[in-house]
């Protein structure tokens, strides 16, 4: 079900199909009534779909939003905010990742691609297994220790497991592996 609310362009080939299959019956029997018809339901189709896609929400959509919420904060270098609304209070030894890497770097630019969820809504809270590449540009904080004027880009693969937390929000647990440089992997 999820994957109708996920695509838009499932929506957009059934309402062609619809469409074609419309205009080949008009072609037969050349009637104003059928083309009619063709039309009110192939606008009905991509409306249903438009609106399915748009306005559900799904869990992918969800973690979706988190990643670009979590790599805006990132980039605004707020660790406060990061701690606050991405990683699990219970999250210790992420949370000190977190704090000691952003003492150390500042990420300029941070995106994310190739993003893979698995979702678990057996357990309590329910959980999900995300795995993407993120694309980060950083800068040391202190300059002094590694003197550069531009950013210096990184590749980063990460596995990490999110957990659901208040206001169905999605959270980083201690379940968080990343290989720095994953280039060809």
């Amino acid at each position: 079900m999820t994957f109708f609310l996920e695509n838009i362009w499932i929506w957009i080939g059934l309402a062609s199909i619809v469409g074609v299959l419309g205009y080949i019956t008009f072609l037969n029997d050349r009637r104003l009534q059928t083309l009619g018809i063709t039309v009110g339901l192939t606008v009905a189709v991509l409306a249903v779909g438009l609106s399915l896609y748009y306005f559900v929400d799904t869990d992918r959509k969800s973690i979706t939003r988190m990643l670009e919420g979590l790599a805006a904060t990132i980039e605004r270098n707020d660790l406060d905010g990061v701690l606050e609304h991405y990683v699990s209070p219970r999250a210790k030894r992420t949370r000190s990742l977190a704090q000691g890497n952003m003492r150390l770097v500042r990420i300029t630019s941070a995106r994310f691609r190739d993003l893979k969820v698995e979702v678990n809504q057996l357990t309590s809270p329910p959980t999900a297994q995300v795995s993407f590449t993120a694309t980060l540009f950083w800068l040391a904080q202190n300059r002094a220790d590694f003197p550069t004027e531009q950013a210096i880009p990184q590749i980063v693969k990460f596995n990490v497991e999110l957990e659901k937390g208040p206001n169905n929000s999605w959270l980083v647990t201690d379940q968080c592996e990343f290989t720095p440089n994953a280039i060809g992997r």
